[in-house]
C-alpha cells in the first residue's frame, strides 16, 4: 500500500487511539509488522498544546517512517494551522480525525459529529490538503449513527478535496 511517497512496508495499519497509541506502543506495533503507525489524535488548537497531556500526544517517534500524526477539530482554519504546526515538528502524514464518537470530542462538533455538516467536511479537507505538502489522510465513519449514513459521500468529498 502506498500513501502518497510512502511505501508501507506492510499492509496492516494501526489506528490512532487517544490514551493508546502513544510511542512506545507504537514502536512495539512496528516492531510486530505494522507497516504504518498513528500518534494519538491530538487537537487542532495549538493553544492547548503545552499542556502535558498534548506534550505526551505530540511525542513523534521520528525514528519510524513514515510519521503520521492525527488531528481533531471543526473550524478550517485552526486544522490547517495545526497540520503546519505538525509538518514542521516532523509529521510525514496528516491524519484528520472525523471518525472518533466519543461524547466529550463530539460535542465540539469534532470526530463522527462532523459527518452530520458535509460542506464544513469540504472546508476542512481542502484547508489542510492547501496548507501542507506531505498526504492527508481522513479516518472516518460510515455514518454519525446507524441511521444517518453518509460515508459514501464523505469518501467523494475526500476525494475531490485531494485527500
Amino acid at each position: 500500500m502506498k500513501i502518497g511517497p510512502w511505501e508501507l512496508a506492510s499492509r496492516f495499519v494501526l489506528a490512532p487511539m487517544a490514551g493508546v497509541t502513544d510511542a512506545p506502543f507504537r514502536r512495539l506495533c512496528r516492531r510486530f509488522g505494522a507497516g504504518l503507525t498513528t500518534s494519538e489524535m491530538t487537537t487542532a488548537d495549538t493553544s492547548l498544546w503545552n499542556t502535558a497531556k498534548s506534550r505526551h500526544r505530540l511525542d513523534l517517534d521520528l525514528g519510524a517512517e513514515p510519521v503520521a500524526v492525527q488531528i481533531a477539530g471543526s473550524e478550517p482554519a485552526q486544522m490547517a494551522e495545526a497540520a503546519r504546526a505538525c509538518v514542521d515538528r516532523g509529521a510525514q502524514i496528516i491524519d484528520i480525525n472525523m471518525g472518533c464518537p466519543a461524547k466529550k470530542v463530539c460535542r465540539k462538533l469534532a470526530g463522527s459529529a462532523l459527518l452530520k455538516d458535509e460542506r464544513l467536511v469540504g472546508k476542512i479537507l481542502e484547508a489542510v490538503v492547501a496548507a501542507v505538502d506531505v498526504p492527508v489522510t481522513l479516518k472516518t465513519r460510515t455514518g454519525w449513527d446507524g441511521v444517518h449514513q453518509n460515508g459514501l459521500t464523505i469518501a467523494r468529498i475526500a476525494e475531490q478535496s485531494g485527500i
